[in-house]
């Protein structure tokens, strides 16, 4: 019996202690003993800055469920002026996996001054869903949050060597930015959509949503059978026999400005004419010389004047510093099928 008490004893005062932190433990009412405040400050690098929290809008929040030490586990009634960073991680560890592998992670892994962290995205007591209009990563509001940085004129422009300019002003007034913000389309995609939520990588970089590889894949989450929209462009069997033949997406329509005319007002009349109207242009092939020459005039008096190159000439590849290098013969079949199989099945044909 006596051996028993002990048992019981000794079970009752353990069970104590390691009961002891949890009965211990901040409260979100201890909490806001101090940060319920408006005027509480503190100073970071020189700088006074507030430390208030509005329980009204923490308690609009994702995490309003949530105790203040969930994500400050090293807050107690007698804490350190500065705690240590929050670490979504410990929660969302999908997300920051995906976060420190992209190009803003590895930047704050280097610590760069303007890498972000997830709550230059997010925000801090007040995030709430994405669905919901007031929230930062709101469809419509994406381009404005991404803008903040990627703006022409933010440090972030102006310190780093991007290859893309005016990206707010330019998707702004493409077409995805029209159906966004004019017509108040959701579908219309926005960064996020092109470049992903957290695993965003540069374009140079082969798995990234935005390579020459995989950008087709990325504009047909969107743009459905892609294929037989370019047949008259893009010869078909191209795209399952020599997918690197083709040219990606982005070199007919360029990112951030996408437009539907873009292809017969830049490929056709700027970019092959450039070179083709010169009267020396030629080529060689099997030690013989040619002209590639095209008369200008003599283009628009022919039925294919309103004709785009690249709709017969649809092998080049523009991501080239000489597109034209990998054309071929032309397959009129692709717009003259009817004509081209009856001459298949005539004694010139055979």
């Amino acid at each position: 019996m006596n051996a028993l008490r002990r048992f019981l004893g000794k079970s009752l005062v353990l069970g104590m202690i390691l009961a002891a932190p949890a009965l211990l433990a901040q409260t979100n009412e201890d909490c806001l003993d101090c940060h319920d405040d408006p005027e509480l400050t503190t100073e970071r690098q020189g700088r006074e800055v507030s430390v208030y929290v509005n329980f009204n809008i923490l308690k609009k929040s994702v995490h309003s469920e949530h105790e203040c030490i969930d994500c400050h586990e090293d807050a107690s009634d007698d804490h350190p002026e500065r705690l240590a960073a929050v670490n979504c991680g410990s929660c969302h560890d999908d997300a920051m996996a995906q976060f420190e592998a992209g190009i803003h992670g590895q930047a704050l892994k280097r610590g760069d001054i303007y890498a972000p962290t997830c709550k230059e995205c997010h925000g801090t007591h007040n995030i709430i869903p994405p669905s919901d209009p007031a929230s930062r990563t709101f469809k419509m509001n994406i381009p404005v949050l991404c803008g903040k940085c990627h703006r022409e004129g933010a440090p972030v422009a102006r310190t780093y060597n991007i290859s893309e300019h005016n990206i707010l002003e330019n998707y702004t007034q493409s077409i995805h930015g029209e159906g966004l913000f004019k017509k108040g389309l959701m579908v219309s995609a926005t960064c996020n959509d092109c470049h992903s939520n957290h695993l965003i990588l540069p374009h140079t970089n082969p798995k990234s949503s935005i390579s020459m590889n995989n950008i087709a894949n990325t504009c047909m989450v969107c743009h459905a059978r892609i294929e037989e929209v370019h047949t008259k462009v893009i010869r078909g069997e191209l795209w399952e026999k020599e997918p690197g033949a083709i040219p990606a997406c982005t070199d007919c329509h360029p990112p951030h400005k996408v437009n539907r005319q873009n292809i017969v007002a830049q490929i056709a009349d700027r970019a092959c004419l450039r070179c083709h109207s010169k009267l020396d242009i030629h080529r060689v092939e099997n030690g013989d010389t040619a002209s590639v020459y095209i008369d200008k005039k003599t283009l628009g008096n022919s039925v294919h004047r309103d004709i785009p190159c690249v709709k017969c000439h649809s092998d080049v590849s523009t991501h080239l510093s000489r597109p034209c290098s990998t054309a071929g013969r032309v397959d009129c079949s692709n717009c003259h099928s009817e004509v081209a199989n009856l001459y298949f099945d005539s004694g010139h044909g055979q």
